[in-house]
Formats: structure tokens, C-alpha cells, sequence
């Protein structure tokens, strides 16, 4: 299995209506992109982010699965859309046994 972590951090003004927008379409890149075992996504709550408001976390059956993800329309059309809203984006991707 291969997990995939995203977090982004909004920049300044964005609205609660735009967030929402944005993990919807989140969610619904389980049901477009092939190979995605899970998908969960949501706001931080804790206050210990650091900045970074919205995470995201995908379970792919192999690498192969993820390296098909990035140029996938879909995920292609998600970054296009929401992009602007960005101030900074960490990944982080690793297997599990």
C-alpha cells in the first residue's frame, strides 16, 4: 500500500464557501480516479498545523497506482481550479507493509 499526505495552506481571504468547493472536490476524485482505495479529507481543528489548513490523505494499492494519479485529468483539472487559493502545499509519500 501507498500512502499519499497533502496539506495546504490557504492564503488570506479565502472563504468558508471556497473551502468547501475545494474538499469536495477533493472527495470526488475517489470516485474519477482509478486505484484510490481510500480518500479522506478535512479542515485542522487542533491549531498545531502550522498554517496549513486543509489535509488530505489518498491510499493507492502500489506506486505505480500513484504515479498514475499526478497526470490523471481529473487531479490535473483539481490543481487548475484551485490552485489560486494556495499559499503553500506539502506532500509526503510512503509505502507501508
Amino acid at each position: 500500500m501507498v500512502e499519499h499526505l497533502v496539506w495546504f495552506k490557504l492564503k488570506s481571504g479565502v472563504t468558508q464557501d471556497e473551502k468547501n468547493a475545494m474538499l469536495q472536490a477533493l472527495r470526488d476524485l475517489k470516485g474519477n480516479v482509478p486505484n484510490i482505495l481510500h480518500l479522506a479529507c478535512g479542515e485542522d481543528f487542533s491549531g498545531r498545523s502550522r498554517g496549513f489548513e486543509i489535509g488530505l490523505i489518498v491510499r493507492f494499492p502500489d506506486k505505480k497506482s500513484l504515479e498514475a494519479y499526478g497526470p490523471h485529468p481529473d487531479h490535473a483539472a483539481f490543481g487548475e481550479k484551485f490552485r489560486h487559493l494556495w499559499d503553500d502545499v506539502q506532500a509526503l509519500d510512503f509505502e507501508t507493509r
